[in-house]
């Protein structure tokens, strides 16, 4: 349990809550109410939605709140839209690794082995961006902060190689949580109160399995092409996201054509590029999965698949990386001067980059300026900068959740396989990637352009792959 969180352990997530509690309280106001516990003011359970409660002396004041939540649902939320298809042979019941005979379990392997022989090559491209020049810069970060940035700064370097940070696009954050990957400098769009000539933040909050981006005024009123990032898109939501972009937008591709009737305005509904970090591949699910076609013309079946995301974990529980951002630098060969090593490699990303994408100069220069992903240009120490700790704590601890569920699994080791702990490892990462490759073929078939790459040191995180998309 953290220091000033509720006491209440989560069952189902396997960790305490993370709201705060009242002074002198041990439970948050949520957990005291549902626990019985006596206090000064009293909860009720909400009539609108019995799965909250409200204090008794609030409820007028929360059910204007509650009924607006619960009014008439926006044009973009259609229910299930993004899930996938169902299949009859899809059986929900769960398994352990355990059930699994040997014989059946080594044969698996072997397949994964030769499939992964077969499909797949990963290159390696870490690049940087300028945007996060000044927060990489910064001495007083540790690992925890460094190590969010890094990814960051690739993951934007990617994109702007790809030709996608320029003047007239809109970005869309699929599971953002506080937008840190969109807003890079700031922290959530509550920061971002901008003038008529600065970009413009909105946030969606719904479920990506019932988003409809075509539908929302942001993107359908605008004729610039949309570009959907994501960094670490838990399990299923990585499909939920790609069946988003390539259902509710159009892609262009010849022959392709969108869920709904072409219309006029289709042409405003353009999908302009895809940038996803890939996470947590033990939580896929098969109704979602958008890697169906690779998966069954390679003679692997829906049990095969979920065999293939438990094994996956065998990778991640026993990953152990750089601890203090000394040991990065001793690592890489490098000096504590970071910050001068740094400014020479996004000066030579830079000139690869115009080198690749030839834009104009001075338009490129001026697109920048006017984009949220350029660094601020303000001295103030930013929101973000104030809650880095506070930000870099939650985020290290969502990732310490899922190694933690991880490690469950992993404790099923088959000593009848003969597997050393290498070997372990090296089937887990296996399974991922051909988890990944199946997304990757998907694009292909929609007619985009499509890699995977380790875009950043595994030493960071040992989720560090991503998929890369634009139109042909």
């Amino acid at each position: 349990m953290t220091d000033g969180h509720c006491s209440f352990f989560l069952e189902k997530k396997r960790r305490f809550c993370r709201f705060k509690p009242n002074s002198g309280q041990k439970y948050c106001a949520e957990h005291t109410g549902l626990l019985g516990i006596p206090t000064d003011r009293k909860r009720i359970i909400c009539p609108i939605d019995t799965k909250h409660t409200c204090y008794e002396d609030q409820l007028t004041k929360h059910l204007k709140k509650c009924r607006k939540q619960q009014g008439v649902l926006p044009a973009y939320h259609c229910p299930g839209i993004n899930s996938g298809e169902a299949d009859e042979d899809d059986l929900d019941a769960k398994f352990s690794l355990l059930d699994i005979p040997t014989e059946d379990l080594k044969q698996l392997i072997l397949k994964i082995n030769k499939l992964y022989d077969e499909h797949i090559k990963i290159p390696t491209e870490i690049l940087s961006h300028s945007c996060l020049e000044e927060e990489l810069c910064n001495n007083s970060y540790g690992i925890p902060a460094i190590r969010h940035r890094k990814q960051q700064a690739s993951l934007i370097g990617h994109l702007e190689k790809m030709g996608l940070i320029k003047e007239a696009m809109t970005f869309v954050e699929l599971g953002a949580g506080k937008g840190m990957l969109g807003t890079c400098r700031y922290k959530a769009d509550n920061f971002h109160k901008w003038d008529d000539k600065g970009p413009k933040f909105e946030r969606i909050r719904i479920d990506i399995e019932h988003l409809h981006l075509g539908k929302v005024n942001t993107i359908s009123e605008s004729c610039n092409p949309v570009v959907a990032v994501g960094k670490h898109l838990c399990g299923s939501a990585t499909d939920l996201a790609v069946h988003c972009v390539t259902h509710t937008l159009t892609t262009e591709a010849d022959g392709e054509e969108p869920v709904e009737k072409k219309s006029k305005n289709d042409k405003c509904k353009k999908f302009g590029g895809l940038s996803i970090a890939l996470c947590c591949h033990h939580r896929c699910q098969w109704k979602p999965y958008v890697g169906k076609a690779f998966f069954q013309k390679n003679g692997l079946s829906i049990k095969d698949f979920k065999i293939l995301c438990k094994l996956s974990s065998w990778t991640a529980a026993t990953w152990t990386g750089w601890k203090s951002v000394d040991e990065m630098n001793k690592s890489q060969g490098t000096s504590t001067d970071y910050s001068k090593l740094l400014v020479e490699k996004t000066k030579l990303h830079q000139e690869a980059v115009s080198s690749i994408v030839p834009d104009n100069s001075q338009q490129e220069e001026k697109a920048l300026a006017n984009s949220d992903y350029l660094k601020s240009k303000e001295k103030d120490t930013s929101l973000l900068d104030r809650n880095v700790n506070t930000a870099d704590t939650e985020s290290s601890d969502s990732e310490t959740e899922e190694r933690s569920n991880d490690t469950e699994q992993i404790s099923i080791k088959r000593p009848e396989l003969n597997l050393s702990i290498k070997e372990r490892e090296e089937i887990g990462r296996k399974c991922k990637r051909l988890i990944d490759y199946g997304r990757v073929e998907y694009l292909k078939e929609k007619g985009l352009n499509c890699d995977m790459k380790v875009y950043i040191e595994e030493q960071l995180t040992p989720e560090n792959v991503a998929i890369f998309a634009k139109p042909s």
